[in-house]
Protein backbone atom coordinates (compact mmCIF):
# COMPACT_ATOMS: atom_id res chain seq x y z
CA UNK A 1 0.00 0.00 0.00
CA UNK A 2 1.13 3.46 -0.79
CA UNK A 3 1.33 5.85 2.06
CA UNK A 4 -1.67 7.69 0.60
CA UNK A 5 -3.73 4.21 0.61
CA UNK A 6 -2.59 3.68 3.96
CA UNK A 7 -4.05 7.43 5.53
CA UNK A 8 -7.18 6.89 3.17
CA UNK A 9 -8.02 4.34 5.75
CA UNK A 10 -7.95 1.53 2.79
CA UNK A 11 -7.69 -2.11 3.61
CA UNK A 12 -6.44 -4.70 0.68
CA UNK A 13 -9.82 -6.60 0.43
CA UNK A 14 -12.94 -6.00 1.93
CA UNK A 15 -15.02 -8.86 3.84
CA UNK A 16 -16.75 -10.55 2.15
CA UNK A 17 -17.60 -14.82 1.85
CA UNK A 18 -16.54 -17.21 -0.59
CA UNK A 19 -20.16 -18.79 -2.03
CA UNK A 20 -17.71 -22.20 -2.60
CA UNK A 21 -17.57 -26.03 -0.48
CA UNK A 22 -14.32 -24.24 0.66
CA UNK A 23 -11.32 -22.63 0.21
CA UNK A 24 -7.45 -24.04 0.89
CA UNK A 25 -5.50 -20.93 1.81
CA UNK A 26 -1.41 -21.08 2.19
CA UNK A 27 -0.17 -19.13 5.09
CA UNK A 28 0.92 -15.73 3.28
CA UNK A 29 4.30 -14.66 4.23
CA UNK A 30 1.97 -11.28 4.61
CA UNK A 31 -0.51 -11.17 7.39
CA UNK A 32 -3.19 -9.00 7.35
CA UNK A 33 -5.70 -12.07 6.73
CA UNK A 34 -8.56 -11.63 9.35
CA UNK A 35 -11.82 -13.46 10.41
CA UNK A 36 -15.14 -12.45 11.73
CA UNK A 37 -15.54 -13.80 14.85
CA UNK A 38 -19.50 -13.55 15.06
CA UNK A 39 -20.13 -14.38 19.21
CA UNK A 40 -17.10 -11.40 19.80
CA UNK A 41 -18.72 -9.05 16.82
CA UNK A 42 -14.86 -8.37 16.46
CA UNK A 43 -12.40 -9.04 13.60
CA UNK A 44 -9.56 -11.58 14.72
CA UNK A 45 -6.34 -11.63 13.05
CA UNK A 46 -4.80 -14.51 11.81
CA UNK A 47 -1.49 -15.59 12.55
CA UNK A 48 -1.30 -18.62 10.64
CA UNK A 49 2.40 -20.17 11.03
CA UNK A 50 4.59 -20.27 8.53
CA UNK A 51 3.97 -23.43 6.00
CA UNK A 52 0.54 -23.80 7.34
CA UNK A 53 -2.69 -24.13 5.72
CA UNK A 54 -6.06 -22.27 6.07
CA UNK A 55 -9.56 -23.55 5.17
CA UNK A 56 -12.49 -21.81 4.71
CA UNK A 57 -15.59 -23.04 4.52
CA UNK A 58 -17.97 -21.23 2.08
CA UNK A 59 -21.51 -20.87 1.20
CA UNK A 60 -21.96 -24.78 -0.15
CA UNK A 61 -20.59 -26.25 3.10
CA UNK A 62 -23.34 -23.34 4.78
CA UNK A 63 -25.99 -25.39 3.08
CA UNK A 64 -25.96 -28.54 3.04
CA UNK A 65 -24.53 -28.39 7.24
CA UNK A 66 -27.98 -26.77 7.28
CA UNK A 67 -25.79 -23.96 8.84
CA UNK A 68 -23.67 -25.62 11.30
CA UNK A 69 -20.52 -24.79 9.30
CA UNK A 70 -21.59 -21.25 8.75
CA UNK A 71 -19.86 -19.82 5.54
CA UNK A 72 -16.15 -17.90 6.96
CA UNK A 73 -16.90 -14.29 6.87
CA UNK A 74 -13.07 -12.56 6.15
CA UNK A 75 -11.27 -10.23 4.88
CA UNK A 76 -7.45 -8.64 4.51
CA UNK A 77 -6.52 -5.68 6.07
CA UNK A 78 -3.41 -4.00 6.74
CA UNK A 79 -0.50 -5.72 8.08
CA UNK A 80 0.20 -5.60 11.81
CA UNK A 81 4.21 -4.42 11.24
CA UNK A 82 4.59 -1.24 9.66
CA UNK A 83 7.27 -2.29 7.75
CA UNK A 84 5.46 -5.07 5.33
CA UNK A 85 3.12 -2.15 4.53
CA UNK A 86 4.75 -1.75 0.93
CA UNK A 87 5.53 -5.53 0.63
CA UNK A 88 2.97 -7.08 -2.17
CA UNK A 89 0.99 -9.56 0.15
CA UNK A 90 0.88 -12.51 -2.36
CA UNK A 91 -2.05 -15.34 -2.07
CA UNK A 92 -2.94 -18.26 -4.11
CA UNK A 93 -6.61 -19.62 -2.63
CA UNK A 94 -8.11 -22.95 -4.17
CA UNK A 95 -11.78 -23.03 -4.11
CA UNK A 96 -13.52 -26.57 -4.28
CA UNK A 97 -16.79 -26.45 -5.38
CA UNK A 98 -19.58 -29.15 -6.74
CA UNK A 99 -20.29 -30.09 -10.28
CA UNK A 100 -23.06 -27.51 -11.62
CA UNK A 101 -25.76 -29.85 -11.77
CA UNK A 102 -25.02 -31.34 -8.10
CA UNK A 103 -28.08 -30.69 -5.95
CA UNK A 104 -27.45 -28.96 -3.20
CA UNK A 105 -29.22 -29.66 -0.08
CA UNK A 106 -28.99 -29.84 3.70
CA UNK A 107 -27.99 -33.16 4.74
CA UNK A 108 -30.61 -35.56 6.24
CA UNK A 109 -29.03 -35.84 9.65
CA UNK A 110 -28.71 -32.77 10.78
CA UNK A 111 -33.00 -31.60 11.45
CA UNK A 112 -35.26 -29.66 9.66
CA UNK A 113 -34.10 -28.11 6.49
CA UNK A 114 -33.10 -24.40 6.33
CA UNK A 115 -32.70 -24.43 2.71
CA UNK A 116 -34.68 -25.74 -0.28
CA UNK A 117 -32.66 -27.81 -2.32
CA UNK A 118 -30.92 -26.10 -5.37
CA UNK A 119 -28.70 -26.83 -8.05
CA UNK A 120 -25.24 -25.78 -7.86
CA UNK A 121 -25.09 -24.03 -10.70
CA UNK A 122 -28.37 -22.11 -10.17
CA UNK A 123 -27.17 -21.09 -5.99
CA UNK A 124 -23.75 -20.41 -7.32
CA UNK A 125 -25.11 -17.62 -10.51
CA UNK A 126 -27.72 -16.25 -7.71
CA UNK A 127 -25.03 -15.23 -5.51
CA UNK A 128 -23.02 -13.87 -7.20
CA UNK A 129 -25.11 -12.14 -9.80
CA UNK A 130 -24.77 -9.33 -7.25
CA UNK A 131 -21.29 -8.43 -8.82
CA UNK A 132 -22.43 -9.48 -12.12
CA UNK A 133 -25.82 -8.13 -12.73
CA UNK A 134 -29.02 -10.27 -12.31
CA UNK A 135 -28.80 -11.36 -15.70
CA UNK A 136 -26.43 -12.97 -14.61
CA UNK A 137 -28.55 -15.60 -12.63
CA UNK A 138 -28.73 -19.46 -14.02
CA UNK A 139 -32.06 -21.01 -12.90
CA UNK A 140 -32.25 -24.41 -13.53
CA UNK A 141 -35.05 -27.31 -12.62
Amino acid sequence: MTEEQDGSGAARLLGHEDVDLFTILPASRTDGLQVWNHRSGKWVRMNAPPGSIIINTGDYMQLISNDRLPSTTHRVGKPSDGSQLTRARVSFPMAVYFWEEEMLQPLPSLGAPRYEPVKAITFHTRSTSKFYGDAYAVEQD
